[in-house]
């Protein structure tokens, strides 16, 4: 393994670290870090058990063991389709929607302080940097990650908009 993947991997044990914390400070000791992805991957649109297997790479009953737990948590809610009862579609509940909101806020404002350390040369490296690796990851993955890409980073610049005309 070359300096590059060490240096992504750590960054990646950060990033999980900063989500582990952000959980335990707003309260959700009993929602691990791959049930608040699946939470997340829901309040950014992705709206069936079979999208998120897909992205995640992993089979369908898993992911339904997942969302089972979930839905007993009063977090997600799975609708049936009527017509074809084999479609299901993912709705956070409201009790879904303030802990992704929650730790998603705590996240960011952890994130500003670390990007505050780099300085703004840093900073704008790194974003430059992670745009070409977002892209480079969604090249490889499903339709399903792209659909998720384009809607995270659609959700990121309207965000970002709002704060400009602020």
């Amino acid at each position: 393994m070359g300096d590059i993947e060490h240096s992504i991997l750590s960054a990646s044990k950060i990033m999980v670290n900063i989500l582990a914390e952000s959980l335990i400070h707003g309260g959700y000791e009993n929602v691990t870090v791959a049930q608040f992805r699946i939470l997340d991957m829901v309040y950014n649109g992705t709206d069936t058990p079979i999208d998120i297997a897909k992205m995640l790479d992993v089979s369908q009953p898993a992911i339904t063991g997942i969302l089972e737990k979930l839905e007993g948590k009063g977090l997600l809610t799975r609708l049936t389709n009527t017509d074809d009862r084999r479609r299901v579609a993912l709705l956070l509940t409201p009790d879904g929607i303030d802990l992704v909101e929650n730790v998603n806020d705590y996240r960011a404002k952890y994130l500003q302080k670390v990007l505050r350390k780099m300085g703004r040369e840093r900073t704008a490296q790194l974003q430059e940097s992670l745009g070409a690796f977002n892209l480079g990851y969604s090249q490889l993955k499903s339709k399903a990650v792209d659909a998720f890409a384009g809607r995270d980073i659609k959700r990121l610049e309207t965000k970002s908009s709002d704060k400009t005309e602020s």
